[in-house]
């Protein structure tokens, strides 16, 4: 039997293929998943252009996908977690070239988390790469309660959700949008503070603004979605030792800060990829944070942001769509 997959033999959004693959099937521990919904990342967008090191498959074709959700129509002997017919979201061996654009997957049924009935299709689809890297960005930069979490991209998905979760935990948040349009929008879901960084065109001005919004109360920390000249506004709205991650380049493959923070106030600027760290987490690890996620969206404090649907074989569209501005949402893949 065969299935849709959407594949890569050579790197460019031209590229992408909608090709009929072989249909998996279970082995020992194993279950088929059907997956019915994905969403297009940036990382996605990278994946497909060549240039992210968490989809770097040995030969090609290979198929693109960070994260989905499905329903298993398989299992294989031993299984005793999950049966045919369960909602869930595989955790996909993306890195291998085998992502969720296509239409089966065959995974260890401990490689998975299990969606309750009260998770929407679209909610489980974004389950992972957002509000896992939310959670492991907040827990480490351990904002105590009543402080402020300074975050560039606010008006993203993952933003939005940085919003969500820190008010959650009584942790207040400091939003950066490129259009003044959004603040409005931010508040209403629980931004404590927004500044639109239009009109300001360097990162003294940035910083000013941040601090006057607050009070001059200094973030505990921050996370920085932009990368360029917004990490160094960042670095100087931030209280003396604190920490500055990048985890995005929406300003491309570099980012600056002054000489004088790193020396002077002791500023620490790091990095996070959930690539690097979900499968550092171990099984236990992955099914444990994907479970505080679950819990986070069932009690409704958890809401993402999706937007258009495409079919699995208007891949080109959902890819161009995503990288526009101002999209409305996470765009999803059926």
């Amino acid at each position: 039997m065969s299935a849709t997959a959407i594949t890569l033999s050579s790197y460019g959004v031209d590229k992408l293929t909608v090709s009929e693959v072989a249909r998996p099937t279970a082995g020992p521990n194993q279950v088929v998943v059907n997956v019915k919904l994905r969403p297009v990342n940036p990382a996605d967008v990278f994946s497909v252009l060549g240039v992210y090191p968490g989809f770097a498959p040995k030969t090609l074709p290979a198929t693109p996908g960070l994260e989905g959700y499905g329903i298993v129509t398989e299992v294989g002997p031993g299984v005793t977690r999950v049966a045919v017919g369960a909602r869930v979201v595989p955790f996909f061996d993306t890195l291998n070239g085998h992502g969720s654009w296509q239409e089966f997957v065959v995974v260890d049924e401990q490689e998975l988390a299990i969606v309750p009935d009260s998770v929407s299709d679209a909610t489980a689809a974004q389950l992972i790469v957002n509000p896992i890297s939310v959670l492991g960005m907040l827990d480490r930069l351990a904002v105590p309660k009543g402080e402020f979490v300074l975050q560039s991209a606010a008006g993203s998905t993952l933003g939005r959700q940085l919003i969500q979760i820190a008010k959650s935990r009584g942790i207040k948040t400091v939003n950066l949008v490129r259009r003044s349009a959004q603040i409005d929008e931010l508040k209403a879901i629980g931004a404590d503070v927004v500044v639109s960084t239009e009109g300001l065109d360097t990162p003294a001005k940035i910083s000013a603004a941040i601090l006057e919004a607050t009070g001059g109360k200094h973030p505990y920390g921050a996370v920085d979605a932009v990368g360029g000249n917004i990490t160094e506004a960042l670095t100087l709205a931030v209280r003396v030792g604190g920490t500055v991650i990048v985890y995005g380049a929406m300003e491309g493959m570099s980012c600056s800060a002054g000489v004088g923070s790193l020396i002077f106030r002791g500023i620490t600027i790091t990095g996070y990829w959930l690539g690097k760290e979900f499968p550092l987490m171990g099984v236990k690890g992955r099914q444990a944070i994907t479970s505080e996620a679950l819990d986070l969206i069932t009690r409704g404090v958890l809401e993402p942001f999706s937007g258009e649907i495409f079919p699995l074989a208007d891949i080109g569209a959902a890819v161009g769509k995503s990288m526009a501005a101002a999209r409305g949402g996470k765009v999803l893949v059926a």
